[in-house]
């Protein structure tokens, strides 16, 4: 039970942060250290962040309501990799790194791996 709460937990805050980017996006820009960018790329950037919080919470939601281990694997990527890459940019592009964010995204990631764990040890 405590792997679908976690999961669906996490993929209900992904979806906050989806609706706040389609609500108030210089707001949620802000709650990642950014602003919002103007013209083409203020809608890149508006699409493309809805989309990935969108997406994996979308996911954790499913898996956690079906109690299905197989949708996790998105959201797991989705927050992995990001935290990946924002290392990596720092490392090799001199990049400030957002801490909280790695932090969230690490955490996250390995809270819904143990959770694929538990969810696939009560099938």
């Amino acid at each position: 039970m405590w792997a679908r709460v976690i999961s669906g937990i996490i993929g209900v805050f992904m979806m906050y942060t989806a609706f706040n980017w389609l609500l108030d996006p210089s707001g949620a820009a802000a709650g990642l250290s950014m602003s919002l960018l103007e013209g083409k790329g203020g809608n890149t950037q508006i699409g493309d962040f809805t989309s990935f919080f969108f997406t994996a919470g979308l996911m954790a939601i499913i898996g956690a309501y079906r109690n299905e281990h197989i949708w996790l694997y998105a959201t797991i990527s989705l927050l992995g990799s990001a935290a990946i890459f924002r290392i990596s940019a720092g490392l090799f592009h001199g990049t400030e790194f957002l801490t909280d964010a790695i932090i969230f995204e690490i955490v996250s990631s390995v809270l819904l791996l143990a959770s694929v764990h538990k969810i696939k040890s009560n099938t």
